[in-house]
């Protein structure tokens, strides 16, 4: 079991050195709030604290308190005092004022501190002292004010007249620690009854000035209606002219706006129909594109199966040819081989023929040859007869050429065929009888004479190929020829 008794001293000396260490820790520990100065005197002199916390150690250190509340003051002067103009009034006024905080410099030029001369001043006192030195120092500033101002002006000027007792009293206020928040005049008074004749005075020279200022008014009114007016007449002219050329630039604006949107139509409906060629032309590359490829396709198909079909039919055509070659080869050398064999007994044949025809032919020279001496011992007309009997056909050839270029026609009446004829046939005979005249020749016994000759001709070649020797056709000849000689020198007479 614990025992007390039998502990050591030490173990009784450290907790109450510790609960006293304690203590005195709350003890020294002080927070100064914001309306209150806390003034700490010992050694080093003296410092205060505002809305913070100091350790201050007892016996060392001193604690005291200062107000910094405002504190308000009302001041009534206890005798009347003389203005300016040597009338007696009484004032009343308020003034609120608080400990200075704030260093300031005063006349020396020396810094001082408002809360050192107040700790001086009010330290551990109460605010009935510090508002009797107040209002001491705001009563004499006052008494010196007013001996210096006349009445009227207190009256008129009670702001002024404040803010003059603030300044001069402000640096006797600095000296005592304070400072002047606010003081206000709250009223003047007086036992003769100056005060209120003035205010009836000043009552009758605010209504006169009342009057003056409303007539003054007025005229102002009426001076400035017709300023009004004259501004608004001005004004108007100008907002007049102004409109016509807002009009003006309207209607030119218009203008010009419906030509840049007619334009702009123009443009747009320009662009429409290029937009629509474009793509018109478009459609149409597309549709040829369409076209051509389907056409392509279709004729790539068509020249692919012509190909083939081509290229079957030349295989089928070379194997035919070749089949042909080969039997056109066969037949060909069959038909040398017979060729071959007739050239042999065409030869033989032909020099058998070719011995009889020089013979025949040497047989018809000398026949030719002993015509051409009956030719020659007969007239050379006989050779222009021969001639004109070959031109002949080429002359009835010329004549009817031209009715052969006729289509067709038609003739009316009996006979008019056989007329037609004839008159092609007297054609005929106008041109021989025209030749003959040009000539001096009668073609038609020349003609009979070349007639008789040819048939004489004839009969000599019918006789050569009888077998006689030419010299007895030539005799024939010769002997038929005196018989129709007669005949011709006959037709000749």
């Amino acid at each position: 079991m614990f025992d007390l008794f039998n502990l050591s001293p030490l173990w009784l000396i450290i907790p109450v050195a510790v609960i006293a260490v304690i203590l005195l820790a709350v003890a020294c520990y002080t927070v100064a709030p914001t309306d209150r100065v806390l003034v700490i005197t010992g050694p080093g002199g003296r410092r205060f604290v505002i809305g913070r916390a100091a350790i201050i150690i007892p016996f060392l250190y001193r604690r005291d308190w200062l107000s910094l509340g405002v504190v308000q003051s009302e001041l009534h002067t206890d005798t009347p005092i003389p203005t300016k103009d040597a009338i007696l009034i009484d004032v009343s006024a308020v003034a609120n004022f608080q400990i200075g905080v704030e260093k300031f410099t005063g006349h020396d030029g020396v810094e001082r501190d408002p809360l050192e001369i107040a700790a001086r001043n009010y330290l551990n006192q109460d605010k009935k002292r510090m508002m009797a030195d107040v209002t001491q120092v705001l009563l004499g500033k006052m008494r010196e004010a007013i001996g210096k101002t006349e009445l009227r002006t207190l009256m008129e000027n009670r702001d002024e007249f404040s803010e003059t007792v603030a300044s001069a009293a402000r640096a006797d206020m600095e000296a005592l620690g304070l400072e002047l928040v606010t003081f206000n005049v709250q009223d003047f008074a007086d036992g003769q009854g100056v005060i209120r004749d003035m205010g009836a005075d000043m009552a009758a020279q605010i209504s006169r000035d009342a009057q003056l200022a409303r007539i003054a008014a007025d005229q102002q009114v009426a001076e400035r209606q017709n300023q009004l007016d004259l501004k608004q007449a001005e004004l108007k002219t100008t907002a007049d002219n102004a409109k016509a050329k807002a009009d003006m630039v309207y209607e030119i604006t218009k203008a010009e706006r419906t030509k840049e949107l007619n334009v702009a139509q123009q443009d747009a409906e320009i662009a429409a129909e290029e937009r629509r060629i474009e793509l018109a032309d478009r459609q149409a590359a597309v549709k040829e594109k369409e076209l051509n490829a389907t056409v392509r396709k279709q004729a790539e198909a068509d020249r692919y199966a012509a190909e083939q079909k081509a290229d079957a039919q030349l295989y089928t055509t070379q194997k035919n040819a070749e089949a042909d070659l080969y039997r056109q080869r066969q037949e060909a050398e069959a038909v040398k081989a017979t060729a071959d064999a007739e050239a042999q007994a065409t030869r033989v044949k032909g020099e058998a023929e070719g011995a009889a025809l020089k013979a025949k032919g040497e047989g018809e020279a000398a026949g030719i040859e002993a015509q051409g001496h009956a030719y020659n011992a007969m007239n050379n007309q006989l050779i222009i007869a021969q001639q004109y009997i070959q031109i002949m056909p080429e002359i009835a050839r010329a004549i009817a050429e031209p009715l052969a270029k006729v289509d067709s026609i038609t003739m009316y009446g009996d006979g008019n065929t056989t007329r037609l004829v004839g008159d092609t046939t007297n054609a005929l005979s106008q041109i021989s009888e025209g030749l003959s005249n040009s000539i001096g020749l009668d073609l038609k016994t020349l003609v009979n004479g070349a007639l008789g000759g040819h048939m004489a001709g004839k009969a000599m070649a019918d006789g050569l190929k009888s077998g006689g020797s030419a010299d007895a056709a030539v005799a024939s000849d010769a002997s038929d020829a005196p018989a129709s000689s007669p005949s011709a020198s006959g037709d000749r007479r």
